[in-house]
């Protein structure tokens, strides 16, 4: 019995995300490489080079014909890329046509009228694409788009030992805000917390070194108790004394170093932020109101 054609996948934008998963797909045999089609040929080749598989093309009218089109440009380009492919696709609805973002649904693509539509979003860090060869197997994929679609790809993520949830295109927004949330600026108040050691005089590497331990376990705490129980500190202690030496600390730094603004800022803002959290984990109504009245700049915004 021959054995069933493997679809081929064609590529636009074989960035850190697009390269990952062709390079994933191609070594599980789930789609053959086509085209890869970057910004440059140079770019395009290099691509492929990781990918060890596909041809680089010099733009969208030299890439074969594929079964399925990814387009992982950034997302303000998805539109415009997607409707020049239109009118390279067959008028059929054999061809599926996917994009990667999280933020946007796969209405994006309305241009390849003729085409299945899909949106699939790894919630992954693609930053190191060699690293993300190892640590994606296991990640959840988020699935938008026509129902035939979202059945193709689930069948390549789960080669990938992805597993997948559906959304709806009004639900994908809030996902991608909670998940922005979680990764993006938990990666920004890591550099802010960085940035308060080095005013401290401790350089980058040790500060990493201290940091590691116990952001790590901060992290399993959250998932293994849940945030109430994971929650710690001064704020939750209702030590009003340490949370105004800090930021009085803060203040005085930004007097000195204006370009730290951001630090007592952020400080005040995620101490706010955290006293519903501190309230439910057991912080007092008295302690509450002090840490508003400590953290609010504007008195109109204190709880009551």
């Amino acid at each position: 019995m021959q054995a069933p054609e493997i679809p081929t996948l064609n590529i636009i934008g074989a960035g850190h995300l697009g390269r990952t998963l062709a390079c994933l797909w191609h070594r599980r045999g789930v789609f053959a490489i086509g085209g890869i089609c970057n910004r440059s040929v140079e770019s395009s080749a290099a691509a492929r080079e990781f990918i060890g598989a596909g041809t680089a093309a010099e733009s969208l009218d030299t890439m074969p014909p594929a079964g399925l089109w990814l387009i992982a440009v950034p997302d303000d380009q998805i539109v415009s890329t997607a409707q020049k492919l239109a009118s390279y696709l067959p008028s059929d609805r054999q061809t599926l046509v996917f994009h990667c973002s999280g933020a946007l649904p796969a209405s994006a693509l309305a241009s390849c009228t003729h085409a299945t539509l899909a949106s699939a979003h790894p919630v992954h860090s693609f930053a190191d694409p060699q690293r993300s060869l190892e640590d994606l197997p296991g990640a959840t994929v988020a699935l938008e788009g026509d129902i035939d679609g979202m059945q193709r790809l689930e069948s390549a993520f789960r080669a990938l030992d992805c597993p997948c949830i559906p959304l709806s295109p009004e639900q994908k927004v809030l996902y991608h805000t909670g998940s922005v949330m979680a990764c993006n600026y938990l990666t920004v108040l890591l550099d802010l917390s960085l940035q308060t050691f080095a005013a401290a005089g401790i350089d980058g590497a040790t500060a990493k070194q201290l940091l590691a331990p116990i952001v790590l376990q901060t992290a399993n705490n959250n998932f293994a108790l849940g945030p109430e129980r994971a929650l710690t500190g001064p704020l939750v202690r209702g030590d009003v004394e340490t949370v105004t030496r800090q930021l009085q600390t803060l203040e005085k730094l930004a007097q000195i170093n204006p370009g730290t603004a951001a630090l007592a800022e952020t400080y005040r803002t995620l101490g706010k932020a955290a006293l519903p959290l501190a309230k439910r984990a057991g912080l007092s109504d008295t302690a509450r109101r002090q840490m508003s009245d400590l953290l609010t700049a504007n008195p109109d915004d204190k709880v009551s």
